[in-house]
């Protein structure tokens, strides 16, 4: 863009000191013209008569003095075209000079419009990376607390699990000790009883005994069997309460994870959502800003045909208007002018017309955007 700006000032510069030189040759070539040649006279030689004839030497008078004044008139009609030409240059060079004035201005002006719009991008850039930072830290955050969550409720979990188990298995030591304690007892009162009733009764004692003996294996094997189909239920009821546990968790892990889908896509469609956001921002910024130089241009292209613009004879124009369509060629030429909406004067809307061609080429924006808006446009044409 620098580079742009300073190009156009030396092409400027360079095109105003090239006029100035030229007219200084140009004066120079006129003063050096304009120099009096004075013209010989004929040497008249004076001769002593006697007799001459005076009607001839008025004659010859007349002559010469018409003759001077054909010269001195001619000197007059060549210095008129001389001041002409001059003026005609001077006017030139002071249309170059304008012209140069308002392209530095205008460079000037677009360089401070990229340089703030540019500015104003890169802030609205730099809060949206600052709001999207926030909240990629606040989501870490919750799902870093999210996971201790979880854990330490596992934990608890397995901590309780693990006391159940303990407590079951001291319940069954003691359900053991008692009943070693309670056979032993039994035990040893069968034996007292045996031992009372044994010196009046050994011979039916021994009947009884053997019978006793097997109705106390038969009781002991069937309290034998209750005692495994008692903990055969309770490890049935624990094996259904750990598979109930295990479809408990199964299910919170599902949830858990159709949360953390549901989630992730929420993220997405944020995402998303925020690029086609930015997106279209950045495209309406792009075409005001193409719109701002084009309205630019449009406002330097009036202005250029005004100066171009030569009122007709009929002193057509006064307070007339219309609207123009212009084609540019890819170098600022024109390639058709069209009257969109004529003035109703028609020698009027031809004097717009040839103003526009005069004036070419036009001057195109740097931006290849702006330009190639600029190449079909319309204005109001409107002189006075």
């Amino acid at each position: 863009m620098k580079n742009n700006v300073i190009n156009t000032i030396l092409a400027g510069a360079s095109s105003l000191i090239l006029h100035i030189v030229l007219l200084g040759l140009f004066v120079i070539g006129i003063e050096t013209q304009s120099t009096t040649h004075f013209i010989a006279q004929p040497k008249v030689d004076i001769v002593k008569a006697t007799v001459m004839d005076e009607s001839k030497v008025l004659e010859e008078m007349n002559h010469l003095q018409q003759l001077e004044d054909k010269k001195r008139q001619a000197e007059l009609d060549r210095q008129a075209k001389i001041d002409k030409k001059l003026a005609k240059t001077q006017k030139e060079l002071e249309l170059k000079k304008e012209e140069f004035i308002d392209q530095t201005e205008r460079v000037k002006i677009e360089q401070k419009q990229h340089e703030y719009l540019a500015k104003q991008e890169q802030e609205k850039i730099k809060k949206l990376e600052q709001k999207r930072k926030l909240e990629d830290e606040k989501r870490v955050k919750a799902e870093k607390n999210r996971k201790i969550a979880e854990e330490q409720q596992k934990k608890a979990e397995q901590a309780r699990l693990a006391a159940e188990e303990e407590k079951q298995k001291a319940d069954e030591k003691r359900q053991e000790a008692e009943e070693k304690q309670r056979l032993a007892e039994a035990d040893r009162k069968a034996e007292e009883a045996r031992k009372l009733e044994a010196e009046k009764q050994r011979k039916a004692e021994e009947a009884r005994k053997l019978k006793a003996e097997t109705d106390r294996k038969v009781a002991e094997e069937k309290q034998r069997l209750a005692e495994a189909d008692r903990k055969a239920e309770e490890a049935r009821k624990l094996e259904a309460e750990k598979q109930r546990k295990a479809e408990e968790a199964r299910k919170l892990k599902a949830e858990a994870d159709r949360k953390a889908a549901e989630e992730k896509a929420k993220r997405d469609e944020a995402a998303r959502l925020l690029q086609e956001n930015l997106a279209t921002e950045q495209k309406a910024q792009e075409e005001k800003r193409i719109n701002g130089v084009v309205n630019q241009y449009v406002v330097l292209i009036r202005q250029r045909v005004k100066r171009y613009w030569i009122r007709p004879a009929n002193n057509a124009g006064k307070g007339l208007q219309c609207t123009i369509r212009v084609k540019l060629m890819p170098d600022g030429d024109v390639n058709e002018v069209i009257i969109v909406t004529s003035s109703g004067n028609a020698i009027f809307d031809r004097s717009a017309e040839s103003a526009v061609y005069k004036a070419a080429p036009l001057p195109l924006p740097t931006d290849p955007k702006a330009a190639a808006a600029l190449r079909n446009f319309q204005f109001n044409f409107k002189p006075e």
